[in-house]
């Protein structure tokens, strides 16, 4: 007997006790033996009790051999079962027949005791061997699948350990229970197991007290596990500091997952230094082109402005004299016209860079509507001599006499669009309407509508022209002045002013635009019925009014000092001052100003040019200033662009003037600093 037959059991089944008491004899003493008389119940005890051989006798009642064998070979739990008859029939076609239905051998009655147990013993061999094959390859496949899953989990790792960005695993309990090498390296640690410790020991101790957003640590790893099981995922970022207490700031996307019945959370943690690091440089390199930018559109402004200058100058001082020609008079307004033209493209290059540096802002104070339509009416009004347009113009009497706005701005848009109209239109009708609508708390709607019978454009053609450098037409207007800087400019001051711009045109009938500018109303005064009038009378007049030539210089007497380095500038700003009855000195560069102060000369007042070669006139003012000279000195400047200002202001200027010279502003210094003698 053996420890493996021992373990092994037998199941008789016979209706006779006598013969399942000679059998349980003959076979107990070498396996565990059950019995069951009754063969109805013979499934269900095998079941039960999942022998590994059945002794089944053939000849019994209600249910004999044959068919409880049939039944055992249907069912999957008993299939598999070896059964042996047992029967006291002789007819070989019973054998046949058991053996045709799965049976496994056959013991006749009476018993021979040695036979029995060898039949039963084979059997029991064989169902030994089975099981021992099924448990080897049971075995090694096991082992096949334990192989295949390390070199998942090593394929799986090498993958995690060569992504660009950490990978943290945490259980539900918040506990780090992996990690990748790069989280290794990003967070300063010498190997896994260290940065597990220290995180799961001393997890507070590698984050700041307080996160970008403002929200203490605590409190956001709190938000960041609750938003996470909630809705799948987070993303932040997320301040960390590293082994040696460095910040490093990270972008972090947190994740919930579930695998194989339990809950984990994975940090994908993605280093921002060196993006943080590029943007900064970005921004420096944008700076530094910015002031690069500055600088070439000062010199640029200043080289521009200097000859338009003169020529304005002389222009001006020619037309004042009011001792030429007919025919001289009006080469001179067509020079003095045409230099004004030439200063307004420098002025729309100006305003566009602005513009796109971010540096244009609006100035809002009080204007009369009044001034502002007759303005921007009489600029336009040059085109009627060349074209043949009827320009008409409506201005609602409801109007508000005042508002609160940038008037310059308005004026720029007005213009910019009527400009545009009157070149594109060769004939027919230009139409300016001026309007409000009401709002709340002191404030109106200024509605400008601009319609035209040109060109016109197409949608493409209005989408182009709203936020870059385009000229339309160019075919067609080859030698139509300007920049086509007039439009993008128009759209960019409307968003700055939070108002609308409405553009619809059709090609070869003409375009309506309509403004709508938020303005805030000062006073109760309206324009009426009779200013309304006057303004739309521009409508029908046809010859050039030049007012500004108009002006009459207040007679003064006082010493002025004159510094620019251009002789052109230098008579037409000398030429001006005569029509003041002032004394007048000359000076080319910064260096004389100081040895003449020096030696003792002093100035009601010294215009001085802002860029000079050598010692330019912030240098000399300051030298001026550093000595003690305290009375005014004005800058004269052909640079225009914002923040000119404040540099001038802030270096001892007592004021500033651009070039061209407005003979208005410059009576202004003139009666405040020597006529009234103001500080």
């Amino acid at each position: 007997m053996t420890m493996d037959a021992k373990m092994n059991s037998v199941l008789i089944v016979d209706n006779d006790a006598a013969v399942i008491r000679v059998l349980m004899s003959i076979l107990n003493q070498d396996y565990t033996v059950y019995a069951e008389r009754d063969s109805r119940n013979c499934l269900d005890v095998v079941k039960r009790l999942q022998p590994d051989l059945i002794l089944l006798d053939i000849l019994m009642p209600e249910v004999d051999g044959y068919e409880v064998l049939k039944t055992l070979k249907e069912d999957g739990d008993s299939k598999d079962i070896p059964v042996i008859f047992v029967t006291g029939l002789t007819e070989s076609e019973n054998e046949v027949k058991g053996l045709a239905l799965g049976a496994a051998d056959y013991i006749n009655k009476p018993f021979n005791a040695p036979v029995v147990k060898m039949r039963v013993k084979n059997q029991i061999k064989i169902v030994n061997q089975m099981r021992k094959i099924q448990s080897l390859k049971e075995a090694e496949e096991i082992e096949r699948q334990r192989k295949e899953q390390e070199r998942i989990n090593k394929r799986i790792q090498l993958i995690l350990d060569s992504a660009p960005m950490s990978v943290t695993l945490y259980n539900s309990e918040r506990i780090l229970i992996d990690c990748n090498m790069e989280a290794v390296r990003l967070f300063g640690f010498e190997n896994k197991e260290q940065l597990i410790k220290v995180f799961n020991e001393r997890f507070f101790d590698i984050f700041p007290p307080q996160q970008p957003c403002g929200t203490t640590t605590r409190d956001k790893v709190d938000w960041i596990y609750e938003k996470t099981t909630k809705e799948g995922y987070a993303r932040l970022e997320w301040a960390h500091l590293t082994a040696d207490g460095e910040d490093l700031p990270t972008e972090i996307t947190f994740v919930h997952i579930e695998h194989d019945d339990t809950i984990l959370f994975v940090a994908y943690v993605q280093d921002l230094r060196e993006k943080i690091k590029m943007e900064k440089q970005r921004l420096e390199i944008l700076e530094e082109s910015n002031r690069a930018k500055s600088r070439f559109l000062a010199r640029m402004s200043h080289e521009i402005r200097t000859p338009i200058s003169a020529v304005m100058g002389i222009s001006e001082l020619q037309l004042r004299g009011q001792t030429m020609s007919p025919q001289t008079e009006d080469a001179f307004v067509k020079i003095y016209d045409s230099s004004k033209t030439l200063l307004n493209i420098v002025n729309d290059i100006l305003d566009f860079s602005k513009i796109e540096s971010g540096k244009m802002t609006l100035v809002n104070s009080e204007y009369e509507m009044a001034s502002l339509v007759g303005d921007a009416a009489q600029l336009s009004l040059i085109y009627l001599e060349h074209k043949d347009i009827s320009f008409q113009m409506y201005v609602d009497e409801n109007l508000p006499a005042k508002l609160i706005g940038d008037a310059l701005r308005i004026r720029q848009i007005i213009n910019n669009m009527l400009t545009n109209a009157f070149k594109y239109t060769e004939s027919g009708t230009v139409a300016l309407s001026l309007r409000s609508e009401k709002k709340h708390d002191g404030y109106v709607t200024l509605v400008i509508s601009i319609r035209d019978t040109g060109n016109g454009m197409t949608t493409e053609q209005i989408d182009a022209i709203k936020g870059e450098y385009v000229r339309l037409h160019e075919q067609d207007n080859a030698y139509t002045i300007g920049t086509g800087l007039g439009i993008p400019i128009v759209y960019s001051l409307v968003q700055m002013m939070d108002a609308q711009l409405e553009l619809s045109s059709d090609v070869g009938k003409g375009t309506h635009a309509i403004i709508r500018i938020p303005q805030k109303v000062s006073g109760t005064e309206l324009v009426g019925p009779e200013l309304a009038r006057s303004l739309q009378d521009f409508k029908s007049s046809t010859r050039r009014d030049h007012k500004d030539l108009e002006f009459v210089p207040e007679q003064m007497t006082g010493r002025v000092l004159v510094v620019d380095d251009v002789d052109i500038n230098l008579h037409v700003v000398e030429a001006m001052l005569e029509t003041f009855g002032l004394t007048i000195e000359l000076s080319k560069d910064g260096q004389d100003v100081i040895d003449k102060i020096r030696q003792g000369s002093v100035y009601d007042i010294i215009l001085m040019d802002h860029m000079m070669p050598g010692m330019d006139g912030i240098e000399a003012t300051k030298i001026l200033r550093g000595m003690g000279y305290g009375h005014p000195i004005v800058a004269l400047t052909a640079n225009a662009l914002k923040g000119q200002a404040e540099v001038f202001m802030n270096n001892g200027f007592s004021g500033f003037m651009t070039k061209p010279i407005d003979i208005k502003l410059l009576n202004s210094y003139l009666v405040r600093f020597i006529k009234n003698k103001s500080p």
